[in-house]
């Protein structure tokens, strides 16, 4: 089996060795924004999830926000200037403004609407929607109207085996979309390693997923996460010493930047551990 020297390293500490690696441990795997690192210069375009689609990949990521008139587009970043160019806020432009606009790939942003609907008449899908805010800018109106149009969007053609989670770093957002719909299933997303508060924060919610960074996360926390009945994601999940990392800490899913080729290492040189969001195309 071959490693990278940084995934040996981690190999031959007491707190990650290979023992740590459970057997059969399942992990739901998916592609950030559409595998934006093999897809420079065009994440969260349609380009990149109908392409990762044909690759195989049976989950995805993507970040929501509202345009001045009101239509979900799918942006990540408050301002485009780092994957258009142009130094301007979704939230400042209309739809008619903002899908004119192409990513530095060349590709238009794309609507909510149309990623909802491509994926409509593809089963078992795993899909997280961020829903992005500026806590300044967006009112609670504003949250209950992103909210619904985006449960309405997505939930209305939702194929019944799969899951779609709407996640937020706002737990105003979260809060809303669980008083509209308390079905929804939802995660809270932190900027830091998960921990005992963190945990608990999201447990108080009623919310049973959180997403953290791996960076910092201990084995001990992830324990605790599943004693209590919760899912705990990890991220960035970039490299494949990224998803030796987050396999040895016993995460339950893990977003990668490298969908692919993350997957096909981990199929090749981890192969007890399952991969869910991944179709692997026969060589």
């Amino acid at each position: 089996m071959k490693f990278t020297l940084c995934a040996a390293a981690l190999f031959c500490t007491t707190d990650f060795a290979f023992a740590q690696l459970e057997k059969d441990h399942v992990i739901q795997f998916f592609a950030h924004r559409g595998s934006r690192f093999e897809y420079p210069d065009n994440e969260n375009t349609m380009l990149a999830f109908r392409e990762s689609y044909k690759r195989g990949a049976r989950g995805f990521e993507t970040d929501v926000r509202m345009t001045k008139d009101g239509d979900l587009i799918l942006s990540h970043d408050e301002s485009l200037y780092r994957t258009c160019g142009v130094d301007l806020q979704t939230e400042d432009l209309s739809t008619a403004e903002c899908v004119k606009i192409k990513t530095k790939g060349g590709e238009p942003l794309a609507l909510c609407q149309e990623l909802a609907d491509f994926l409509a008449d593809k089963p078992d899908m795993y899909v997280e929607w961020e829903i992005k805010t500026i806590p300044s800018l967006y009112t609670q109106a504003m949250l209950d109207e992103l909210c619904e149009k985006l449960w309405n969007m997505t939930m209305s053609q939702k194929p019944a085996s799969s899951l779609y989670l709407f996640t937020s770093f706002d737990k105003r957002a979260l809060r809303t979309m669980k008083r509209l719909h308390p079905e929804a299933e939802m995660m809270l997303l932190k900027d830091k390693h998960c921990t005992p508060e963190i945990l608990m924060e999201a447990y108080e919610m009623g919310i049973m997923r959180v997403g953290c960074r791996m960076d910092g996360t201990t084995r001990k926390t992830v324990k605790l996460g599943h004693k209590l009945g919760m899912i705990v994601s990890l991220w960035p999940g970039g490299t494949k010493e990224d998803f030796f990392l987050g396999a040895a800490l016993g995460c339950d899913a893990m977003c990668c930047d490298r969908f692919f080729e993350v997957g096909e290492w981990a199929k090749e040189n981890l192969p007890f551990i399952k991969l869910k969001g991944i179709e692997y195309k026969k060589k």
